[in-house]
């Protein structure tokens, strides 16, 4: 790992950038009415005030917000429509930009970017404040949706309303702006959020892992964050997915992925439990995906198992399994071959569900694409 930020810039430059900013309600969008937390639009919106710049090491970039309210709800209401409408509406804002190239400019030459030229119409960087319940599903989906655009999109959400001092909100903006002015070297979908320990963190859409109950933290699959900044610093220290992801070739064979056009997924999920019955209904199922223990294994034993895989391969349905290392194989993990089950590679099983949802709304076959790596997946995706 490495420390960015020391001497990589001239001491004294100034220039503006263009950030847009959607607004989708969420509690960073959201107000406290007594005891009951609802939204309101514009809730969120004094938060562009606080950062009217960013400087480190004496470089100074003022910043221009673009201020978009595609909707405003909790983000626990969130369905594959929501998700489509966040997508459009992202769609329509990067193409309003018509974006060429980078939109920085020198403030010497403001006036002459404003008579016209492309350059500054253009848009550095893309900042979707979203609700935190559903972060992790909307962040992936947007991480495939958007891997390869030129643009950088950065979620940033709040675990309390901003008015709460607990919470950190504010940071996650801050930080958000610090990374897309001067830590962002790649395209791709980012999550800027500030745990409990105080610092700042910069993680893959595609990365990070569903809220654990009772906590509003974030994490990344296996640790992997992109980076993170030394507390109480402008200093970006490099995670363990840094350099392979800024290294990570543009791939060629790519699907082009559309987003959902129904409020709910045609995927069975399953998450094992001592106990556990097998569901038998297989209307409008199309894939299935199993969730294992933390060991990567499942109960092989549960008595209706062969009933169940049975039937899913009798109706030609694919069943992945999320949540196996391939580095620690236990004896009861040999049934996956007997039932048919494509064990994927290491991933959030959130950012799974998610690229199983949109290949099968775009037509895509899911057992050929769900273990082949594409925009948006994480560095060296593979069996």
């Amino acid at each position: 790992m490495f420390c960015l930020g020391n001497g990589l810039f001239m001491f004294g430059r100034r220039s503006v950038m263009n950030i847009a900013v959607l607004f989708t309600g969420g509690t960073i969008g959201s107000t406290l009415a007594g005891d009951v937390i609802g939204t309101k639009t514009g809730a969120a919106d004094g938060l562009l005030d606080t950062l009217p710049c960013v400087e480190r090491d004496g470089h100074v970039e003022e910043i221009t917000y673009q201020v978009y309210h595609p909707y405003t709800l909790l983000s626990e209401n969130s369905t594959g429509l929501t998700i489509a409408q966040l997508a459009q509406s992202i769609r329509e804002v990067v193409s309003e930009a018509k974006y060429t190239g980078s939109a920085k400019v020198a403030l010497g030459n403001k006036g002459e970017a404003e008579d016209g030229t492309s350059v500054f119409t253009g848009l550095d960087g893309v900042i979707i404040m979203h609700g935190t319940d559903t972060l992790a599903y909307s962040a992936a989906a947007m991480g495939y949706l958007f891997g390869d655009c030129d643009i950088p999109m950065v979620f940033v959400s709040s675990n309390y309303v901003l008015t709460d001092p607990r919470a950190n909100g504010a940071y996650n903006f801050q930080y958000a702006v610090q990374f897309l002015a001067f830590d962002c070297k790649q395209k791709g979908v980012y999550v800027s959020y500030q745990n409990g320990d105080g610092i700042p963190r910069i993680h893959l859409g595609t990365a990070i892992i569903g809220h654990q109950p009772y906590s509003d933290e974030v994490y990344s699959v296996g640790g992997m964050e992109y980076g993170h900044y030394e507390k109480g610093t402008k200093c970006f220290v490099a995670g363990k997915v840094y350099y392979a992801w800024n290294n990570t070739e543009r791939l060629t064979d790519r699907p082009s992925l559309q987003a959902p056009d129904h409020w709910d997924a045609p995927i069975g999920l399953i998450y094992p439990h001592p106990g556990m019955r097998y569901p038998m209904n297989f209307d409008g199922i199309q894939a299935i995906l199993h969730h294992t223990y933390h060991a990567g294994t499942i109960c092989s034993e549960t008595p209706e198992a062969d009933k169940f895989f049975y039937e899913v391969a009798n109706r030609k349905i694919p069943i992945f399994l999320c949540g196996m290392d391939a580095d620690m194989v236990y004896e009861s993990t040999y049934v996956y071959e007997k039932y048919g089950m494509i064990v994927l590679p290491m991933a959030s099983p959130v950012a799974m569900y998610m690229k199983l949802w949109l290949l099968l709304c775009s037509g895509y076959s899911a057992k050929e694409w769900m273990t082949k790596p594409i925009p948006g997946d994480l560095p060296n995706f593979s069996i």
